[in-house]
């Protein structure tokens, strides 16, 4: 524990997501000697296998310092049976998954702690959009990022300079908001997790009006999954022009 106030137990703890940015924080909270109890990762059971190859990297990183690290996950199936059970997939309005599958696993590892949260969230000064506060009266969000105006290239360079690697971008293999060049990754790189997010889609009783690449190519075009894996095979130019990069869920989702 950090610190009391008015009578209770006031923890702080790093909300982990396993990208970039809340590596960064880790070793910027372990640098400056700024108070941490802990970190916790919530875990999907969707994530990237580098990502859960670099939450052991993490892992033993902290450790050697002192700092516990924590998984936690939403009871029963994972979100992609739950999806698959629902017949929908991860909503980019609604953003149940991130409610049901990061928050809310956070915040009953939180109450189980017990006392006051002062919660470290990544995000980064070029992001500052994605601050918000704390839903809840028992969570103080902090942004020590932000604090110190680094920007995702800051984060990148302090990783680097702590000797650590760059970890891959953190979000689910069937995200909503992954780009075109995510797709573009999944397929090469992990052809198996791209047929399983094809499957998902196919599977939704909103399919075909709505596709997990719709924030990709936003109203530029009607592209399907399967689609979209034929166009990379064929190596045939995009219709359209794609959307930017889009940030995920939130901040306890990807940072």
């Amino acid at each position: 524990m950090s610190g009391e106030g008015h009578g209770l137990a006031v923890h702080h703890i790093l909300s982990f997501g396993g990208g970039v940015n809340s590596v960064a924080l880790m070793i910027l909270l372990l640098r400056e000697r700024l108070p941490l109890d802990g970190a916790v990762f919530a875990d999907t059971g969707g994530e990237l296998p580098e990502t859960y190859a670099y939450l052991e990297i993490a892992r033993d990183y902290l450790r050697s310092r002192g700092v516990p690290f924590t998984v936690v996950s939403k009871r029963g199936r994972t979100l992609y049976e739950t999806a698959w059970e629902r017949r929908v997939f991860p909503s980019a309005i609604w953003r149940w998954s991130t409610r049901d599958f990061k928050v809310t696993p956070i915040l009953r590892h939180y109450r189980s702690l017990g006392g006051h949260m002062n919660q470290y969230l990544a995000i980064a000064w070029d992001e500052i959009e994605r601050m918000k506060s704390s839903r809840v009266d028992y969570v103080t969000n902090l942004f020590p990022l932000v604090d110190r105006r680094m920007t995702r290239a800051d984060c990148e360079a302090l990783i680097q300079d702590a000797g650590l690697p760059i970890p891959p971008r953190s979000a689910c293999c069937f995200c909503p908001f992954n780009s075109v060049e995510r797709w573009r990754w999944l397929y090469e790189n992990h052809p198996d997790l791209y047929h399983r997010a094809i499957a998902l889609e196919e599977h939704s009783k909103h399919f075909p009006s709505q596709r997990l690449t719709d924030q990709a190519f936003r109203d530029r075009a009607e592209i399907s999954l399967r689609a979209l894996a034929e166009i990379f095979r064929k190596g045939e130019e995009l219709p359209g022009r794609p959307a930017a990069e889009q940030q995920t869920c939130g901040a306890e989702c990807m940072t």
